[in-house]
């Protein structure tokens, strides 16, 4: 019960310091601001639509590098103010307004050629349009409205920078602190290997789907700590702590990855003994102490309690001492699993005497010697746009879908009342329809398709309990709480969890127009008014994938294929001139991990979407499934090799070493061409010095037993590839 409760609390601290809750607090308060200096003076409505402007602003403030933050954050203010401006003073008829909003729609959908940042742009751009649209005060003067959301925006930029530069490091220490927590949820699952009550294959695709995650999370951390980083910057000791504990956990999440066996022979041998349940353990142990450095890290403080897995590992290798001696065999296996997590324990108490400050901080200023080739450079070129203004771009049928559909619903919100005219109590708010289009409607099926069921089960069970707080609470100041409470969950969650964003938004939506109105079924029409929007919304944006412009996600799937092979090659060919006595630059080596890693992230989220697509359109699951089981089992023995390369010197380059790297790297490129058109060029190998024999007790011979490790997943993964290639041909 204790240890639960401790979870619970430890879990409660890395919420309240995380990145998403902050993101959330700092909107909520930027936005609280203005409403309540206005209201003290009697402008609620004005307060509002400042309000309203920074909620806007909002939108494409994203993590990332400061740079790129502040110049959106400019961008957006511009572009809020013009449409604002355009939206209120354009004389605009039904059909005038009808296409205006396609063509805003078609273009704010084609900034996302840009990357996510300027796809925020484009939806603060359809939201200006929309809430100018509706929530116009007949008592104030258009440019005046206008006016006040620019002004809300512009407030919510002041803001933004301001706290910045207040807390430099923040964001760098709670996307730091969210990774070495996912790296703990990586190791607790590593440690479901060894529960013989769960699935091996079940588990190999968890820790596929963690490195997903842990991936992304790695990103957002070096955008934020070394896109813009600066020698002086690196002075600062803040900043040197901040970079030697990323260092650290790339280093750990780098060997927990290399850490491959075969489990299936490990469970069948060991499975009955004691030492296959201490092994869990240990690894469990790990992740506990990891978490509990989350909050030290995102705080930059020192831990309040020590390591607490001491002589843990000393009894588990005890174990396995005395299970050699009981069964007379070898347990090689067992002990590199045990070595393994004693380093990783190893680098968890570093971390630890980094933040209680009683160990010299490493200098890791080479981190910024190639910072530039880590990053993709985002150039806003007309070049860049109009090479997606043709029907083959996924992006500009996905522009061209939205317009579509936001065109159709324009008319259906001026055209339904003239048949039912009990609809027109309920298009006062017909914004909902539009935002209800621009929140579900996504270039993937997939996610368009968890989009509307997420916002259709926030929707209603949101309404319940905004209607709920409304008529069952009585005290005003309690219901005034309550709403606040929801506004800070709706923005901490709208983000990264949507359903309970969707969830918080509706019942805070609830209680703030009750208080404007102070009639009590008024929750209830309102209530009405977005469920109805909202299906409207979801049952347009559904029918569209199917009829207009459908892009499949299984459509995309060779070229991520190519992408991850091509990967594999280059990580694979700079791992192997190592040993063939060519010189390899760490950055070379560093960018080439970077590559395979994301390009394998990129695959596995493409293979979750893809299951969410008709059956028809996806008839090699498994075969793409095993895909990615294959490359992160050929990952671990590549880093495992490159590993034992660092760790070994005097190794002689042999025949044998050079054929089989040759046979590896000739299997992938004939692999590659299954899904290009084009052929693959490396730098060859050089010409092996030694062919002498392999001795048996050599270094050398392990390297040849890990070269045959990896020439056999490469057949797995050539044949693997050929069904893939061949299935999807079927599914044409």
């Amino acid at each position: 019960m204790r240890d639960h409760l401790e979870i619970v609390w430890q879990k409660a601290r890395f919420f309240i310091n995380s990145q998403p809750f902050h993101e959330g607090l700092k909107i909520t308060v930027a936005v609280l601001i203005p409403v309540v200096i206005f209201a003290c003076f009697g402008h609620l409505h004005n307060g509002v639509t400042l309000g309203i402007g920074s909620i806007i602003a909002s939108t494409p403030d994203l993590v990332g590098p400061y740079r790129e933050r502040r110049q959106s954050l400019f961008i957006n203010v511009a572009v809020i103010f013009a449409m604002s401006m355009l939206t209120r003073i354009l004389p605009f008829s039904d059909v005038f307004l009808g296409l205006f909003i396609a063509f805003f729609s078609f273009a704010a959908c084609m900034l996302s050629v840009f990357g996510i940042r300027a796809m925020g742009i484009g939806a603060s751009c359809l939201l200006a349009l929309f809430f100018s649209l509706t929530l116009t005060h007949e008592s104030s003067h258009p440019i005046t409205e206008a006016l006040l959301m620019t002004g809300g925006a512009v407030w919510y930029m002041i803001f933004v920078l301001a706290v910045r530069y207040m807390r430099p490091y923040r964001v760098s220490q709670q996307v730091l602190a969210e990774c070495a927590y996912k790296i703990g949820t990586l190791l607790r699952i590593k440690a479901c290997f060894f529960d013989v009550h769960t699935a091996i294959a079940k588990t190999h695709k968890r820790v596929i789907q963690i490195n997903v995650i842990l991936n992304q999370r790695q990103e957002n951390v070096r955008e934020v700590l070394f896109s813009a980083a600066t020698e002086k910057q690196f002075a600062s000791y803040q900043y040197k702590q901040l970079t030697f504990i990323f260092a650290t956990l790339m280093e750990l999440f780098e060997r927990i990855n290399a850490s491959h066996h075969d489990y299936y022979q490990i469970r069948e041998k060991y499975g009955h003994t004691k030492v296959y349940q201490v092994i869990p353990e240990l690894l469990i142990s790990c992740a506990q102490e990891l978490e509990r450095l989350t909050t030290p890290i995102s705080l930059l403080k020192p831990p309040k309690t020590a390591i607490q897995f001491t002589g843990q590992w000393d009894k588990a290798y005890a174990e396995v001492i005395a299970l050699e001696s009981r069964e007379q065999g070898t347990t090689i296996v067992l002990k590199k699993i045990l070595v393994n997590i004693r380093y990783v324990m190893q680098k968890i108490r570093e971390v630890h005497r980094i933040l209680s400050k009683s160990e010299e901080v490493h200098d890791h200023s080479e981190l910024l010697a190639h910072k530039e080739r880590f990053f993709k450079q985002r150039t806003f070129t007309w070049p860049a746009l109009q090479a997606h203004l043709n029907l083959k771009s996924p992006i500009f049928r996905h522009s061209l879908r939205v317009a579509i559909v936001m065109l159709v619903a324009f008319v259906i919100t001026k055209t339904l009342p003239v048949f039912f005219p009990e609809y027109i109590a309920l298009t006062k708010h017909s914004f909902w329809i539009y935002i209800t289009i621009i929140v579900i409607l996504r270039p993937g099926f997939s996610l368009s398709k968890q989009r509307s069921i997420d916002r259709l089960k926030g929707s209603f069970l949101g309404g319940m309990l905004g209607l709920s707080s409304i008529f069952l609470i009585t005290n005003i100041y309690v219901l005034l709480g309550l709403m606040l409470v929801y506004m800070l969950l709706t923005f901490t969650f709208l983000r990264s969890k949507y359903v309970y964003g969707s969830f918080f938004l509706t019942a805070f939506f609830l209680i703030a127009y009750y208080f404007f109105t102070g009639v009590d079924d008024f929750g209830v029409l309102l209530l009405k008014e977005r469920l109805l929007d909202t299906v409207i919304g979801c049952v347009l944006s559904f029918l569209s994938f199917h009829f207009i412009f459908p892009t499949w996600e299984s459509d995309s799937v060779k070229t991520y294929l190519k992408n991850v092979i091509q990967a594999n090659v280059h990580f694979l060919s700079v791992s192997f001139r190592k040993l063939s006595g060519d010189k390899v630059d760490i950055a070379d080596y560093k960018l080439a991990r970077k590559e395979i890693y994301l390009s394998l992230a990129e695959l596995n989220a493409l293979n979750e979407r893809i299951l969410n697509e008709p059956i028809f359109q996806r008839p090699f699951t498994k075969e793409l499934n095993d895909f990615s089981i294959f490359t992160h089992q050929l990952i671990s023995y590549a880093m495992a090799f490159t590993n034992m390369l660092d760790h070994s010197s005097g190794l002689a380059f042999h025949e044998e070493h050079e054929r089989l790297m040759n046979k590896i790297l000739s299997k992938l490129k004939k692999t590659y061409t299954l899904f290009a058109t084009d052929s693959l060029e490396i730098l060859a190998l050089k010409t092996a010095v030694s062919k002498v024999h392999i001795s048996d007790q050599s270094d050398e011979l392990l390297i040849t037993e890990q070269l045959e490790l990896m020439d056999g997943l490469v057949d797995k993964l050539s044949h693997n590839s050929l069904d893939i290639s061949l299935l999807a041909k079927r599914s044409l």
